[in-house]
């Protein structure tokens, strides 16, 4: 089951100075349009050949555009053993914090 995190809950994370990696699932021109800041761009296309990119032993919140191809890539990555996922609820057109 993937675990829904808000914009605000992890924008709250963000300020707690744990360690989470942000991984924005979308592709190119669309994170160069705007991004959280700190986040890695690995398209979901991508994700597969990337893995390694991404800790397992790390919390990681999967970002796309409205929440779908981010669910897709937290299912993946469930399915391939990682388990601290999360997946941002509504995209980045539900985030309201800074971008890049």
């Amino acid at each position: 089951m993937i675990t829904q995190w808000t914009a605000n809950d992890v924008q709250q994370r963000m300020t707690t100075g744990q360690p989470l990696q942000i991984i924005d699932v979308r592709q190119p021109g669309e994170y160069m349009s705007g991004h959280i800041a700190g986040s890695k761009l690995i398209p979901l296309g991508e994700l597969p050949g990337r893995l390694t990119e991404i800790d397992p032993n790390i919390e990681a919140v999967i970002v796309c555009h409205s929440g779908g191809r981010s669910s897709q890539a937290c299912d993946f990555l469930l399915r391939n053993g990682y388990e601290q996922i999360r997946n941002l609820r509504g995209g980045m057109m539900f985030w309201d914090g800074d971008v890049e």
